[in-house]
């Protein structure tokens, strides 16, 4: 079929036949044209007519569009899984998927020989990558065996798409175990499936291996171990995992720790045995350590391999532990039973890290004050203490002058609000005075069994409003910090100070909406102490705000002791997780603080990754708020790696800091035996519109006898246009056309004597 239309030069009739025009009034212009016949005025005048009607021609475009039907090419892809997965046994065990798909292509041959005649029949080999396997006759050149590390379905079947792209596919045959081990997969199956459907080609999947069979599932794996751990020196640190059992029920399996220590020495603890009472169960597995000195340690948790395993690298899993030097240990001292000494001991309870040690002195007591704690108060593994709801009466002389020369030390004080706190509990006139960074006016005083002084206490609700940036007061970052705040529950009360010292390192941190004072901190002598009005931060766990009540108490013990959250380095190195599997990103923050916590932007880091076999390479960091991110893009080679951080400030170091990552050492397709028919028939089902569908390997024959017996239609509809002007040929025509009209017209003219 075909037809013409017009194509007018700035898609305009109005601008052709305005030129048009002038060129015929051009014709109106008499020529002087001296003795020339009528015969000779015809010619000229015609002749300048086909030059304009040249010209209009041109302008206007003509356009000649053809359609024909023409055979296309078509296609038959088939694509061979060639993993290693295709190892393990077929369905009965007799062979193994890579030798039944074989035997399913040999039986095949015969119609793929008559097929090869009528389309290209183009068979792939795929694991990571896609490969051509080449046919003599009708037999394939297979590989002896599958060796690919990887399976990606999904990008292999879109490049075996993109090699094909011009031509009819007829089918696509996708075989193999159906199981996706590629890390990170360019094309999903799901975006290679929509693209089938889209093309409307049909795609027949065949199956190989068992779904879930037991008899080649036998597998013992460690999993659910924690990545990475912290601890204090000589603290117990609990490791805990589970051990999925497959096919070995009621079966005793002996599961060891194995810990590597820092100066490379090994420590067998165990074995323990377990037992799994029903299949695939992960029963769980616990040990219990206590690291004897500082440094890091890596920890291997190994199952005993078990007759029949096909697999046995899934059999250990390893771990990264930090030792820090001395864990923190809190004495806390209260005199009244309140729901503020519940929660507080919750939350500093939840870091391993804190070692919280409470003692109650009973004020129905007070016929037996003060108690004796001198043992305890000089103690010097006591690195914070804690006063609650305490009368002065309580300690007494000795004991307070005790914890005032621990604080003098260098040792940290915490002070609670309370009826009986602060210049109400008789604190004026002790060896504590001193130490608090609040006054305390001498007519201060809460007598026990009187009713309470409300002039000593501001009433609630009382909004507490940070007055400045610091360790204590930060609950999250900068530009959401205020916010954070305005979001806790106001205090039902606090205590009402006679002033704020005006002393060296004497701050307040946070006020109440009206300007008193809510929380300050000191330091007296060696030591640092805050001092907090309120007594029902409580209220912001109870409605909903534990990890800011948590961060808040825990953040004021580390400040009282000098230390940020388990870092005692300026310079400290993040990871979110520590194990990877070859090819992954590694991806880390750094960042270097002052010891009470506060970012060091002027500081400089560089980074450098260190691999198993020694050698060091650079890392890119970039700037992100307070802190420096870096990232590895791609690390193949199994084995222990490190990150090593250096730091400088104006020049001069201020310390390194490394961080150990795994790249696992897995075996991805043969760590899971069962196959993956259900992945199969969902890319299938996606192009049933098209005849797609899961085919079983005997039923492939069948599927190619339709194909041959009825062959999708091959003739495509292919439309020219052809356009005056378009190619060089017709241009040059044109202009050829144009130069001998006028050069005729030129000549004669001359010949008549006319110019």
């Amino acid at each position: 079929m075909s037809y013409w239309y017009l194509q007018p030069l700035g898609n305009s009739y109005t601008l052709v036949a305005v030129v048009a025009l002038v060129l015929v009034l051009l014709l109106g212009v008499r020529p002087a044209f001296g003795r020339l016949g009528p015969r000779g005025r015809r010619v000229l005048a015609g002749l300048r007519l086909a030059v304009i009607a040249l010209i209009v021609l041109a302008m206007l475009r003509p356009t000649l569009v053809s359609t024909v039907r023409r055979p296309q090419t078509s296609v038959l892809i088939l694509l061979l899984d060639s993993s290693r997965s295709m190892q393990l046994p077929d369905t009965g065990g007799r062979r193994s998927r890579w030798e039944s798909q074989a035997a399913t292509m040999e039986q095949a041959a015969p119609l793929l020989e008559e097929l090869s005649e009528k389309i290209e029949v183009r068979t792939y080999a795929y694991d990571q990558e896609l490969q051509p396997i080449d046919r003599v006759g009708r037999t394939l050149e297979l590989p002896d065996e599958p060796l690919g590390d990887q399976t990606d379905i999904g990008t292999n079947v879109h490049e075996a798409l993109r090699r094909e792209m011009g031509k009819r596919v007829a089918a696509v045959v996708l075989m193999g175990d159906g199981v996706q081990t590629a890390f990170d997969p360019p094309v999903e199956l799901a975006e290679v499936g929509r693209e089938l459907e889209r093309l409307g080609y049909p795609l027949y999947a065949v199956p190989f291996g068992a779904v879930g069979d037991v008899v080649q599932a036998r597998d013992v794996a460690v999993e659910n171990l924690q990545d990475q751990y912290t601890v204090f020196v000589k603290n117990e640190l609990p490791i805990r995992a589970t051990v999925r059992v497959s096919g070995y029920v009621n079966k005793a399996i002996p599961v060891e720790l194995q810990v590597e220590m820092p100066d490379g020495q090994v420590e067998q603890i165990g074995p323990i045995e377990i037992v799994a009472t029903e299949d695939n169960q992960q029963v769980p597995v616990e040990f219990r350590y206590v690291p004897p000195e500082p440094g890091r340690y890596k920890l291997t948790l190994r199952a005993a391999e078990q007759p029949g395993e096909l697999v046995t690298k899934n059999n250990e899993l390893s771990a990264y532990l930090r030792v820090l030097e001395g864990g923190l240990r809190v004495l806390y001292l209260e005199g009244e039973l309140r729901n503020e000494q519940v929660f507080l001991r919750r939350s500093l309870a939840a870091s391993p890290d804190i070692d919280l040690d409470f003692l109650w002195i009973d004020p129905r007591l007070r016929d037996r004050w003060p108690v004796d704690l001198s043992d305890q108060l000089s103690d010097p593994d006591y690195d914070v203490f804690v006063l609650g709801d305490l009368d002065a009466t309580a300690l007494g002389e000795t004991n307070l002058k005790l914890l005032a020369e621990a604080i003098d030390r260098g040792r940290g004080l915490l002070l609670l609000g309370g009826y009986h706190s602060f210049g109400a509990g008789g604190y004026r006139n002790t060896p504590l005075a001193d130490v608090m960074p609040i006054q305390m006016d001498r007519f201060e005083r809460q007598d026990f069994d009187a009713p309470i002084r409300r002039d000593l206490h501001l009433e609630g609700p009382i909004v507490m409003v940070p007055q400045r940036d610091h360790p204590i007061v930060r609950l999250a970052a900068e530009a959401d910090n205020r916010r954070v705040w305005q979001s806790l529950p106001p205090l039902s009360g606090a205590n009402r100070w006679a002033g704020v010292k005006d002393a060296t390192g004497v701050m307040v941190l946070a006020e109440s909406e009206a300007g008193d004072p809510l929380l300050a901190v000191g330091q007296y002598g060696q030591g640092r102490v805050v001092a907090m009005a309120g007594d029902s931060t409580w209220r912001w766990w109870m409605l909903g705000h534990e990890t800011e009540h948590k961060r808040f108490w825990r953040q004021s013990i580390l400040w009282l002791v000098r230390r940020d959250d388990l870092q005692q380095n300026e310079v400290w190195v993040r990871m979110a997780q520590r194990r990877f599997f070859p090819g992954a990103r590694v991806s880390f923050t750094a960042g270097a603080a002052s010891s009470s916590g506060a970012p060091l932007p002027d500081a400089q880091l560089s980074a450098q990754w260190i691999a198993p076999d020694g050698q060091r390479r650079p890392i890119s960091l970039r700037r992100d708020g307070d802190q420096w991110a870096g990232a590895i893009e791609a690390v193949e080679q199994p084995g222990d790696y490190s990150i090593e951080i250096s730091g400088e400030l104006d020049g001069q170091p201020i310390g390194t800091e490394q961080s150990e990552f795994l790249v696992f050492d897995r075996d991805l397709e043969l760590s899971n035996p069962a196959a993956d028919h259900d992945q199969l028939a969902r890319l299938a089902a996606m192009t049933s519109d098209a005849g797609g569908r899961l085919i079983a390997p005997e039923q492939l024959v069948g599927v190619l006898e339709e194909l041959r017996d009825q062959p999708p239609e091959m003739d495509i509809e292919i439309q020219t246009k052809w356009q005056l002007g378009d190619t060089p040929r017709d241009a040059w025509l044109l202009l050829l056309l144009l130069v001998t009209l006028l050069t005729t017209e030129w000549t004669l003219r001359k010949r008549w004597a006319m110019v």
